[in-house]
């Protein structure tokens, strides 16, 4: 499994939230512009947390969660998220994704 898949799945959430703010950088970490920092740093440190990062990544999953039951389908998805990135996500592979599975997924690679 390629170490962009984790980065992807994060990143299709930020761009839901606000098209256009984060990036990927070259080795493969999201660069926050100032105006995302101010929106995840909610304490306002200068930092953003574990806690404030999966506040806005549960945030993200309801959002793209359309029909509100709990789980993702391909078709919530942005088109960009590949079949091998969903079915990195979709860890008990019932073809669609829980809002546990988002969050183990896209948690995993959280450098704080």
């Amino acid at each position: 499994m390629k170490k962009f898949v984790t980065l992807s799945a994060a990143f299709a959430a930020l761009a839901i939230s606000a098209p256009g703010w984060a990036a990927p950088s070259s080795e493969g970490s999201v660069q926050l512009s100032p105006a995302q920092m101010q929106r995840l740093d909610t304490d306002k440190n200068g930092a953003v947390s574990r806690s404030e990062y999966q506040a806005f990544m549960e945030e993200s999953f309801a959002k793209l969660d359309a029909n509100k039951d709990g789980h993702l389908s391909k078709s919530e998805l942005p088109n960009n998220l590949s079949a091998e990135q969903f079915a990195a996500m979709d860890a008990n592979k019932d073809g669609k994704i829980s809002r546990a599975e988002f969050l183990q997924q896209v948690m995993k690679e959280y450098k704080g």
